[in-house]
């Protein structure tokens, strides 16, 4: 790999590269080389945008950070877009001269010719006018906070509240935390309806019939249909919401409540809930001890990282949420996320950084599009990570707790799963009909009604009497429905891979974790079933898959049960 010198800020310094390869000459035999410069100037352009995104979430009110954003949106990625719909119509002609891609650049191909069929240029700004409502989004995000006990809290700080055994403190801290989001709630519709329309205007502008279609083909889904998932929806309904509603009848018990009530899923009925650190300096420490015992090669990346690719404390005017970025050039992934002190913390690290050891095990592929992979691949690698570190938890073994606390948290986890997946159904059903079945002047109130008719379809056993307004608009407080539509099945998809990886482990940890980094190497270069194959599973979702998953689930539940008592 050779890359440019360029200011990636300055168009100008770009052009020049791009017009080389533009009247190189581009024949089969030359096409690996001239491939591999593109690649080249493709990993300093996502480089750059990543840097400027890192200091966005870092600081939301950075004023250079925000001009700078701006400066890439309005002048550099349009003409990126243009760029790259050049160079891969040049691609894509070749092979009516002869060129037959290898067997690690047929998948790409395969996307680039998927990317060709919805390019227009007149989407070009529109495209750009949509990350610019999703950077308005994250200062909405960002800016949010309530005040307790006459201190001012992040919603991750406040959210500690949650876990506590005094139910009255749990209670108003939801309250509040969703009272600082309803302040926000004529904000959200306006700028979520504004995007909608954006959005419908990409579809018809590419001549499709709506958005679904569009964004299907923007994401590569080529494995799957939206009547797949519709099937999986199916699936949940019936395999995972009656365990879910027993999860939460068996959590309402041991609190000894009549029903389940929002500020009641977090608290932990068996005690104080866990606190693993103290800072994050312990956090990072002890991860690197559990990612040591999974495998010392991928516990050597994340040392690697540790020297200013980790933001991990929540702060004032920090973004929410958590994320994993690869920067090409540099050749290391950056981690960003919130902590506070809670067992979510360590699993969002554990997540997060399985998703760095993805990137740097498929940097072997030279093509920058070929590293990493299929999003829902790329969850399998965050979500199986979690599980194959479950073994570890332990001060005994390299993590936090004692053996009985540290069962408790691999229960909890479990039971996280369980209960994650009718919430992801409720997410992607909402922006199947969204997309496709609403009618064109929709509204906030109707998209309200139709989450609502979702939440009750699929969140069975939790009390929301009194509280219409609060489920209602639970749609506001998921940023993937405004910054990311359609990416979220990627994590139900990826939890049945996950659940595979750790069947697998169950029975023999050290080739599950062989057969997961093997797929991980793969990065694009390979389809998602075959990549599924790869990790030790199959790719599928119907019910049959999906009830074995939850017997197993509720299987090892049981024992580990029977451990935190112990």
């Amino acid at each position: 790999m050779s890359f440019p010198q360029v200011d990636p800020l300055d168009w100008r310094t770009i052009q020049p590269h791009v017009d080389a390869l533009l009247v190189a000459e581009l024949t089969p035999a030359t096409a690996d080389a001239w491939l591999q410069q593109w690649s080249d100037l493709a990993s300093v352009l996502y480089e750059t945008q990543m840097r400027i995104n890192r200091k966005l979430t870092e600081n939301t009110a950075d004023e250079e950070a925000d001009q700078q954003f701006i400066t890439f949106v309005e002048q550099i990625m349009p003409q990126t877009r243009i760029a790259t719909e050049a160079l891969r119509d040049r691609l894509l002609a070749l092979q009516a001269h002869g060129y037959t891609p290898g067997p690690d650049s047929a998948e790409l191909l395969r996307r680039f010719r998927a990317e060709a069929s919805i390019y227009r240029a007149e989407n070009v700004p529109i495209l750009s006018e949509l990350l610019k409502l999703g950077n308005q989004f994250d200062k909405v995000e960002g800016g949010l906070n309530i005040v307790w006990n006459g201190a001012t809290e992040t919603i991750p700080q406040a959210r500690l509240h949650w876990q506590s055994q005094d139910r009255a403190e749990r209670e108003t801290s939801w309250r509040l935390v969703m009272a600082a989001h309803a302040a926000q709630g004529e904000k959200l519709n306006e700028l979520y309806l504004q995007m909608l329309a954006q959005r419908r205007q990409l579809a018809g502008n590419a001549g499709l019939s709506d958005y679904r279609a569009y964004k299907w083909q923007e994401l590569a889904r080529f494995d799957y249909t939206p009547a797949d998932c519709v099937t999986f929806h199916d699936a949940i309904e019936h395999e995972v919401v009656p365990l879910a509603r027993k999860i939460y009848t068996e959590q309402a018990n041991k609190l000894g409540l009549g029903a389940l009530r929002p500020w009641d899923t977090d608290v932990d009925p068996n005690g104080e809930p866990l606190r693993p650190f103290k800072d994050v300096a312990d956090l990072e420490a002890g991860c690197y001890r559990i990612f040591n015992r999974v495998d010392r090669e991928l516990a050597a990346y994340f040392a690697l990282m540790r020297d200013g690719f980790l933001d991990l404390p929540s702060r004032a005017n920090k973004a929410g949420g958590g994320y994993c970025e690869a920067f090409p050039v540099t050749g290391k992934p950056y981690i960003f996320m919130n902590a506070v002190g809670t067992h979510d913390d360590v699993q969002t690290l554990l997540h997060e950084g399985g998703h760095a050891f993805h990137y740097m095990e498929s940097r072997r592929n030279p093509l920058w599009w070929n590293q990493n992979g299929p999003m829902e691949f790329c969850e399998v690698a965050s979500m199986g990570m979690e599980l194959l570190s479950a073994p570890y938890l332990a001060s005994d073994h390299g993590g936090f707790y004692s053996e009985a606390d540290a069962a408790r948290a691999y229960a909890d986890h479990l039971r996280g799963i369980v209960t994650f997946l009718p919430y992801m159904a409720v997410v992607d059903a909402f922006q199947h009909w969204v997309y496709v079945d609403a009618p064109e002047d929709v509204t906030a109130a109707d998209l309200d009604a139709k989450w609502c008719e979702l939440w009750d379809r699929f969140m069975a056993g939790l009390d929301y009497a009194g509280l219409q307004t609060e489920k209602e608009t639970g749609w506001h407080r998921k940023q993937h429905i405004f910054t990311d539509p359609f990416y979220y099945i990627e994590y139900g998809l990826a939890q049945l891979g996950a659940l595979q990886v750790w069947r697998n482990a169950l029975k023999d940890q050290q080739k599950a974790v062989a057969d997961y980094r093997s797929a991980l190497a793969l990065g694009g270069t390979r389809g998602l079933a075959q990549l599924f194959t790869a990790a030790g599973g199959h790719f599928a979702f119907d019910r049959r898959t999906v009830g074995e998953l939850m017997a197993l689930v509720e299987e090892q539940l049981g024992l580990l049960t029977d451990k935190t008592h112990d």
